[in-house]
């Protein structure tokens, strides 16, 4: 369902998807057919709670950012889609993040594995400076996340364990947080991510368009793109060490 789950949510966000119809199947939910035959049930959520359509169109109306998530759940043998729209304001300040010079952006909506990720110039919340330059060499598993996030939060136990079951191996594994250090500093006093981590990281510079959260994103040794999906999706920490593996032995890296 990988393909559809991404083509809907570009459509829903950017207007700009071959979608042939939408159907309002009632008052909080949407149903998008697509040029393929393949439909997908949409809802929408403010800050995790439902809204209706006509709260979600006027919201959208607004001459604001606001940042949405996608999610996908299975009810009853029946995928759908969920869209949580996120108060900017009320939710997360701004972030800021370290210039880069000469950065460009991805689509993830269109393959954008085997291509060179973007340069980057990151401080973790111990100090140390990172870069794609820096892990050369590295498989590199990015998230991109914040801390009210629920797929995000959701998500975290299966990556803690990515990262204990690659101990001592060629492997970084890197978050990328819109939240600043202080946030983080508290959020983890509750839920221990063991990624390390970079806060204040405006993922606007490496995405465009932005697609919203949770980002997955693995690199090989050389920077590149080996695997790139959105949104908390079953068996994420299985498809991510599959393609750690493929890294590592098409690299031959210990």
């Amino acid at each position: 369902m990988k393909s559809i789950c991404l083509t809907a949510f570009s459509f829903l966000l950017f207007t700009t998807s071959i979608a042939q119809a939408v159907t309002v199947l009632n008052d909080s939910t949407e149903l998008q057919q697509f040029e393929d035959g393949q439909v997908l049930k949409v809802s929408y959520r403010l800050n995790g709670a439902p809204i209706s359509l006509k709260d979600k169109t006027k919201l959208l109306e607004q001459d604001v950012y606001l940042k949405q998530e996608f999610n996908i759940r299975n009810l009853n043998n029946e995928v759908v889609g969920e869209i949580n729209i996120i108060d900017d304001e009320r939710t997360i300040p701004p972030a800021k993040e370290e210039p880069v010079e000469h950065a460009s952006t991805i689509d993830i909506f269109k393959e954008p594995v085997g291509k060179p990720f973007p340069q980057f110039a990151w401080t973790d919340i111990h100090g140390n400076k990172l870069s794609r330059e820096s892990l050369k060499g590295k498989v590199v598993v990015l998230n991109f996340w914040y801390t009210t996030c629920g797929p995000c939060i959701a998500e975290i136990p299966l990556l803690n364990e990515l990262v204990a079951a690659y101990a001592g191996k060629n492997v970084v594994f890197l978050a990328a947080a819109w939240n600043s250090q202080e946030q983080l500093a508290k959020f983890f006093q509750k839920y221990p991510f063991r990624y390390r981590q970079a806060a204040s990281i405006d993922p606007t510079r490496i995405f465009n368009p932005m697609p919203g959260w949770p980002i997955h994103i693995v690199l090989d040794g050389n920077g590149i793109i080996r695997f790139a999906v959105l949104g908390k999706q079953p068996g994420i920490e299985k498809k991510i060490a599959d393609i750690i593996d493929a890294s590592l032995n098409d690299s031959k890296l210990p």
